[in-house]
């Protein structure tokens, strides 16, 4: 008799990271029953509870943005570093190197086992209100972080005012308009509809984001030898599936904001390097904190 292993998310059914879970349900369906909740934030529960849901084993397989561990996985905030990334492909082999084992080993605390990281997008920053170029123009302008501290005091830094949401706030908050700008992928500002009432995109690649892609570790060591080597290369295959969709959306996302009118700017490399400057001083904050994960950049 197949056993039966339940996988959970928070995005809807046009997501890459939707599509990436379903490709990898198709992998192993053939030994395993599954029970995927596409969207728990559908059902009013928030994004975050994705972790302890796991780590509780109410959830086998889930996947979430990185910032979400840092209670967890303090040295998880590595990821969460500005400009700390320059191309893709410089992350990738960061996180596929020693960087996996570290924080692997950071999740047995969590009943936790990492199968990897999903590319969760470069993001950018959007606003209801105006073109945003410089520092000086997030001035008095409300926008929405996660709830990571590190996250409120970048934005803050920059000029912003920071209203920290869970995913699920962050939606409704969109839908009643009580937030001015907001930053994330191309994928989520099309797949939340956020270009509906926020017509303004600044292409600021300020940050390449990650979703750890987790399975209880609890449910994963009662597995025979052959399920765990299932799990694992088709983990492994899913990430490559999940991370050349999310190579290929900014050009297709952007071709559809232009036919609906979205006024996207990119940033000279002078306007970018005001962001910077305003933003280094976290890396050397990081560093001096977790002076161990520089061997890892």
């Amino acid at each position: 008799m197949k056993k039966i292993i339940k996988l959970a998310g928070y995005q809807g059914k046009q997501s890459i990271h939707t599509q990436a879970m379903s490709n990898f349900i198709k992998g192993i369906n053939k030994s395993f029953n599954t029970d995927f909740v596409m969207d728990i934030t559908l059902n009013n529960e928030m994004a975050s509870s994705l972790i302890e849901k796991t780590i509780n084993e109410e959830v086998h397989v889930s996947y979430l943005w990185s910032s979400y561990y840092e209670k967890i996985i303090p040295e998880i905030k590595l990821l969460d570093l500005p400009y700390l990334f320059n191309e893709r492909e410089d992350a990738y082999r960061t996180l596929d190197s020693k960087f996996f084992n570290y924080i692997n080993k950071k999740m047995d605390k969590s009943n936790l086992k990492l199968l990897g990281f999903w590319d969760n997008g470069v993001r950018h920053v959007s606003s209801k209100i105006k073109q945003i170029k410089t520092p000086e123009d997030c001035q008095n302008q409300i926008i929405r972080t996660t709830p990571s501290k590190m996250h409120i005091d970048i934005f803050k830094s920059i000029g912003f005012i920071p209203s920290p949401l869970d995913v699920r706030d962050f939606k409704i908050a969109v839908e009643r308009g009580e937030i001015d700008a907001q930053e994330n992928p191309l994928t989520n500002y099309w797949n939340f509809e956020i270009y509906k009432t926020q017509k303004f995109v600044s292409l600021t690649s300020h940050m390449i984001g990650f979703c750890l892609f987790i399975i209880n570790k609890n449910f994963f060591n009662n597995l025979n030898d052959e399920e765990k080597v299932l799990i694992e290369e088709t983990a492994k295959k899913s990430i490559i599936f999940q991370r050349e969709l999310a190579s290929k959306e900014d050009g297709i996302l952007l071709n559809k904001m232009n036919k609906e009118g979205i006024k996207v700017t990119t940033l000279s490399l002078n306007e970018i390097k005001k962001f910077k400057n305003k933003t280094k001083k976290y890396h050397n904050d990081f560093f001096n904190e977790f002076p161990l994960m520089k061997e890892f950049i």
